[in-house]
């Protein structure tokens, strides 16, 4: 009878934890394992939740709190949290689609800060809620993880035809491109600021490598995409990851500033130009196929789709900078394609 009292109690709290949130009560990061020597996939903001998974790690003299981020396992210092019950259900069966660009904004209201910005097309998980605040209706959405509002007059609301809540388009995929992974889709933070527009279509494209590891598969590339992303936002203190976009060695193109938005890949020359990134080190080797191949197949995309000029320009990022980037052996590479122009 003992046995059978304690094997309950367990179901009993199983299920309970189930139904937990861990809510931040000041900014702390959110890591891929327990323990500060583990890398960092997010931060939490005062009064954010996520899914609790019901266990907790001691790792040094902290407990580390298993969690939920964007559907991956993630670790948080439970000084940093409390936990309640879910008040919010963690998958709708509606998606809120934007018809046009539009803020999210942490609260219903303007008054309320600005946590990103939707682009026509792109859908998040409807939480079922709604209220009228100044004028508009606000609609509440799943936003990368995060509570957030939008003024619904931009918004159409209806099924998510199979997406789970999930973005699953990007105004940013044109007509021509290779595959582009969605900020949502990797897991992207925020920016800190609203980043404005390019002051004309660019005629300079810079080709950059990560000095990195390299990554040949979907799962992989994401996990350094939110790398570069921390690396640009807290450790230089940029508003965003800093390149246009991203290329894996999957083939695929990781959406990061995107096309219009003016970027901070090169110094004196964000403005003039577009900022293409390929994922790995390319001092002693040079980008595999599928990488090459899609990084050319977006620049014909771009300048197809009015996005970079007819006349472009390619030029390496040591070509206008002090650096090694974009390695040795890429750099020789990008110096016999026909629009590579040297400065000197």
């Amino acid at each position: 009878m003992v046995v059978l009292q304690v094997f309950f109690y367990a179901i009993f709290l199983h299920i309970t934890s189930a139904e937990r949130c861990a809510c931040a009560t000041g900014n702390v990061h959110m890591r891929d394992g327990a323990g500060v020597t583990h890398n960092v996939v997010g931060t939490m903001t005062p009064g954010e939740c996520v899914s609790y998974k019901g266990d907790k790690i001691p790792v040094g003299s902290m407990q580390w709190a298993h969690v939920e981020y964007n559907g991956n396992d993630a670790y948080v210092a439970v000084s940093w949290l409390k936990f309640q019950d879910c008040t919010i259900p963690h998958v709708s069966s509606q998606c809120a689609c934007a018809t046009g660009s539009v803020h999210v904004r942490s609260g219903a209201g303007t008054s309320h800060g600005v946590i990103g910005t939707l682009t026509p097309n792109t859908c998040y998980a409807f939480k079922g809620k709604t209220t009228h605040v100044g004028g508009l209706n606000w609609a509440n959405i799943d936003y990368n993880g995060k509570d957030g509002w939008v003024a619904d007059s931009w918004l159409a609301i209806g099924s998510c035809a199979g997406n789970h809540g999930t973005t699953s388009t990007s105004i940013q995929q044109l007509p021509g491109c290779p595959h582009i992974v969605s900020r949502a889709e990797w897991g992207a933070r925020a920016p800190k600021v609203h980043i404005g527009n390019l002051p004309a279509t660019p005629q300079n494209v810079y080709i950059h490598h990560g000095a990195s590891t390299s990554c040949h598969d979907e799962s992989t590339c994401k996990s350094i995409m939110r790398s570069y992303q921390n690396y640009h936002m807290d450790g230089h203190g940029w508003d965003d990851i800093g390149y246009t976009f991203v290329i894996g060695e999957d083939g695929n193109v990781y959406e990061s500033r995107g096309w219009d938005k003016i970027g901070t890949h090169t110094l004196n020359h964000n403005y003039d130009g577009l900022g293409f990134c390929v994922i790995g080190d390319f001092t002693d080797h040079i980008p595999n196929a599928d990488a090459l191949n899609a990084l050319k197949q977006l620049i014909k995309c771009g300048v197809d789709n009015g996005k970079i000029r007819t006349d472009y320009v390619i030029y390496g990022h040591r070509d206008v900078r002090q650096t090694a980037c974009p390695g040795q052996k890429f750099y020789d590479l990008i110096q016999t394609w026909p629009h590579y122009k040297s400065p000197h």
